[in-house]
């Protein structure tokens, strides 16, 4: 927690960063014990700690905006969970004053934010809200979606500068509000979810550009085919047949010293392709972790980060992390 003081300038805080990876729930609790054991501890926490409000940091990877129209930030409105692979379908409670206020709010200080009302959001946002909240509609959520998985993402330093923005907006409701940023460390997802230019075929193309509305690529035959990939990436993980050979360990210890040292305009200088090149792909998704540490930090700058859990070597595929506020 981050002040246990309700006073009449802000209200209580909370911050989680955790990664939506869908093999967390494919595969079982028992593959990675000490993994959960440290996820189950914040989600009591953040139980104990009640939050009248949750603001989501979280990302898409082309199952509800496709490239058509890919926009860097969007606050959702109107938000609608899919049922994809590792994720959990149902209607977020987006409490419409917080949401247009926080917009607006954005935009006059000159964050040119897109909105949604009638925003799809998978497990990039859907994984974290479940194993926090349970059901997705059991608390008021906010959800900001980051563009992570196309060209051009936006700067380091302009996740850093919208997610301060949103803490100041929090701080103005006088809440207890609960940031979470949702994603993972150092992966690979080109191979699943390509750019424009190296998709490999002309129907996968079609798929990412207008998610299955023109093509022979649909998206449920998208969705199902991750599915299918990911019950069988599994199973190498678990069988020891395959090993995710992305991992950066070191890189992974590099961000996670770096974003919990105090002083986040390190990230300023960090570049995209300095990223891609270190932490694959996915390793792009730190961009919600920096915007909800931000966000965290300017509600509170009395918060202190910690670093609860770090392996490279689990059966997710993925540089596993755990950070959290108090």
């Amino acid at each position: 927690m981050i002040n246990q003081e309700n006073t009449s300038q802000n209200g209580q805080g909370y911050l989680a960063c955790v990664p939506h990876v869908p093999l967390v729930t494919v595969q079982g609790r028992q593959a990675n014990r000490d993994f959960w054991e440290v996820y189950d501890e914040r989600v009591r926490e953040f139980k104990e700690f009640d939050p009248e409000l949750v603001i989501v940091f979280g990302g898409d990877h082309y199952d509800g905006i496709h490239l058509n129209l890919m926009p860097q930030f969007v606050v959702g409105q109107i938000a609608t969970a899919l049922n994809d692979c590792g994720g959990y379908p149902g209607r977020l409670d987006i409490p419409r004053d917080v949401a247009s206020a926080a917009a607006a709010h954005l935009v006059e200080r000159d964050f040119d934010v897109a909105t949604s009302y009638a925003m799809e959001v998978d497990h990039g946002f859907s994984n974290v809200l479940h194993h926090f909240l349970g059901e997705l509609d059991a608390k008021p959520v906010l959800p900001v979606h980051i563009n992570t998985i196309a060209d051009p993402r936006p700067t380091f330093r302009r996740c850093r500068q919208i997610g301060a923005e949103i803490g100041r907006f929090a701080r103005t409701l006088n809440k207890r509000v609960a940031f979470l940023g949702s994603g993972g460390l150092s992966h690979q997802t080109d191979f699943i979810f390509p750019q424009y230019d190296t998709a490999p075929t002309d129907v996968v193309r079609d798929y990412i550009v207008s998610g299955g509305k023109r093509g022979t690529l649909s998206r449920e035959k998208w969705m199902a085919d991750i599915g299918t990939g990911m019950d069988k990436l599994s199973g190498q993980l678990l069988d020891g047949s395959f090993h995710a050979s992305w991992i950066n360990e070191d890189w992974d210890k590099e961000f996670l010293t770096a974003l919990t040292g105090g002083d986040l305009t390190v990230f300023d200088t960090w570049t995209d392709a300095d990223v891609l090149k270190a932490a694959g792909y996915g390793g792009s998704e730190i961009r919600q972790w920096i915007a909800a540490v931000a966000a965290a930090q300017e509600f509170d700058d009395r918060s202190t980060l910690t670093v609860d859990f770090y392996s490279p070597n689990t059966t997710l595929a993925v540089g596993v992390g755990i950070v959290h506020a108090r």
